[in-house]
């Protein structure tokens, strides 16, 4: 699909139609199971960086599918805590010959490489602040399901857009859909992307936008030294979701959150029972569009 013949790096190269045929397999993989492999063929979940719902959602897709999971976390009781390089230990989980690697990786590593040496497709499951492709898939077939018509819709990404893997990957596919794209934050978590309308102010934003996700202050990848209390709570009265500033929301809007969610930054857990938000929907969505990938990129 992108990044060589058969690995799934980015959404540069999908089509319009291949992205709704894959919703459409999704959908149908939701409401009854697919034909299961009797091949006793592996995936390889290789995840270098902490994950929850991205590595467990591959992991049950596998299962559905008929693919065995070979789960390595990264880390401690690993050969990495001897020296190996990340390239060095996928090099040798591809040699047990599994079908697919899935890798999430930071951004020193080097994935389109890596899809040059081995001969198995690599999937990317949140590559530094390069992308991640799945999330974005299965964001925007939430919103599918629920509001039906993605031509011409209001999409906010509000937040953290700089650090973002989540949002690269929603440039690369809102644009695709014929869906608008807003963002906002403080500036110095903003891109200038030609794509986007840019709003400073949260309550005109959420007047424009019929979906509105908010994204997690990335802590990490800008240092918790350069984000204070001071700074957090600021974020949160200017740019957090909350009762009170989603009176600006459409009530036939749709709220998301790629997770995992800094509550009391990014939103309120009050936000959690907003009949309008759709975060756990999102997850449990996660599974079929996964599994329709790897039934995809197995058959192709």
């Amino acid at each position: 699909m992108s990044n060589g013949p058969t690995s799934f790096l980015d959404l540069k190269s999908l089509s319009k139609t291949q992205i709704l045929n894959l919703f459409e397999r999704a959908r149908q993989l939701k409401a009854k199971p697919g034909k299961l492999l009797t091949t006793g063929e592996r995936v390889a979940l290789l995840f270098f960086e902490p994950s929850t719902r991205t590595r467990m959602s591959f992991e049950s897709a596998a299962y559905r599918f008929g693919l065995g999971p070979l789960v390595f976390d990264g880390g401690p009781n690993t050969s990495l805590e001897k020296g190996e390089t990340v390239e060095d230990s996928v090099l040798n989980v591809a040699a047990m010959g599994p079908r697919f690697l899935v890798v999430r990786c930071g951004d020193a590593v080097d994935l389109e490489a890596l899809s040059k040496l081995v001969s198995m497709p690599i999937l990317n499951a949140g590559w530094g602040v390069k992308g991640h492709p799945t999330q974005a898939l299965l964001d925007v077939f939430t919103v599918q399901e629920n509001l039906v018509h993605l031509e011409g819709l209001r999409f906010l990404i509000l937040g953290d857009v700089r650090h973002s893997r989540v949002a690269a990957s929603h440039f690369e596919l809102l644009s695709k859909l014929g869906v608008e794209v807003g963002i906002c934050g403080p500036d110095e978590f903003m891109v200038q992307n030609p794509q986007a309308k840019i709003f400073t102010d949260l309550e005109q934003a959420l007047s424009w936008a019929q979906v509105a996700m908010a994204l997690r202050v990335q802590f990490e990848r800008h240092g918790v030294g350069n984000v204070g209390q001071e700074s957090k709570e600021l974020y949160r009265q200017k740019f957090g979701l909350s009762s009170r500033s989603l009176r600006a929301f459409s009530k036939d809007g749709i709220i998301l959150h790629p997770g995992p969610i800094n509550h009391g930054i990014e939103l309120e857990t009050e936000v959690l029972s907003d009949p309008r938000c759709r975060v756990l929907e999102q997850v449990k969505n996660g599974v079929f569009v996964r599994e329709a990938l790897l039934r995809e990129l197995y058959e192709n």
